[in-house]
């Protein structure tokens, strides 16, 4: 007889510290790839999807092995419900940013590390068509599917609280990008896709506001980077802000009221 796969703290903690693990064993590959000479964008794609596979791979065999089975539902929502998902999305990617630009950049560690995260996204986004493809794509589709699918997903299985499973899962999706600008968006935005996953019970849902919000961030990349101040100084107006955390408040009453039963928990 099949049984749910259920994960609790600590195991979701060592899924991700593997996850970490495979991306610094990624340093070693990407030497290795360097000299045999593949072209840069292909070493990009390589190094970002193979540490997703290995680990889809570890957990689905794993799983298999126990019969047990990942249950996440593969539901599309009605045109209301996403446009509503979406325009409360924006409200929050300008609160993300707002806040992510009150984070120093400056100093001895946090100063050399923005430094290599903007030359890093510099040199990557010079092939534009596979840096969107997997910003845009296929990081919201592999990200989704671990954060929400497998971890968030198998916690509500496990009977932990829906607030306590979002809060810790959307921490660890913050923790993997490993720079304090990422990590914000990541507990903020994780947050906000963690409660959508409980609501709806539909990993698309969440798939869709991911790519929506890497759509975004993309765009802001390639037409906003030398204009960052003036973004700052437009999103940093109170009414603005206000109007947001309005929309976003009374968005989310609206999402719950129109919530699907709550299959997901037992």
């Amino acid at each position: 007889m099949k049984r749910l796969y259920r994960i609790n703290y600590i195991e979701s903690f060592i899924l991700i510290l593997k996850f970490c693990i495979l991306n610094v064993i990624n340093v070693f590959l990407k030497n290795l790839l360097i000299s045999i000479n593949i072209p840069k964008y292909i070493i990009f794609s390589i190094l970002y999807i193979i540490p997703f596979l290995c680990l889809f791979a570890y957990i689905f065999y794993t799983n298999k092995k126990q019969n047990k089975i990942i249950d996440f539902s593969l539901k599309i929502s009605s045109y209301k419900i996403y446009t509503v998902l979406f325009f409360i999305m924006l409200c929050i990617i300008i609160c993300n940013n707002y806040l992510i630009c009150l984070i120093p950049k400056n100093g001895p560690i946090i100063g050399n590390m923005h430094k290599e995260i903007e030359k890093f996204v510099i040199e990557e986004s010079k092939n534009t068509i596979t840096f969107f493809f997997i910003t845009s794509i296929l990081a919201p589709i592999c990200e989704e599917i671990l954060f929400r699918g497998i971890i968030l997903h198998g916690m509500l299985k496990n009977n932990i609280h829906p607030v306590k499973a979002i809060l810790f899962s959307s921490f660890l999706f913050g923790l993997t990008h490993m720079n304090p600008w990422q990590f914000i968006s990541g507990l903020l935005i994780g947050s906000f896709i963690g409660f959508i996953y409980v609501v709806n019970v539909s990993i698309i849902d969440c798939i869709l506001l991911h790519i929506f919000n890497n759509i975004v961030a993309s765009f802001m990349l390639f037409f906003m980077t030398k204009n960052e101040q003036i973004f700052y100084n437009l999103t940093s107006n109170y009414i603005i802000l206000i109007s947001c955390i309005t929309i976003i408040i009374f968005g989310c009453i609206f999402i719950f009221k129109n919530k699907t039963k709550w299959k997901i928990l037992p």
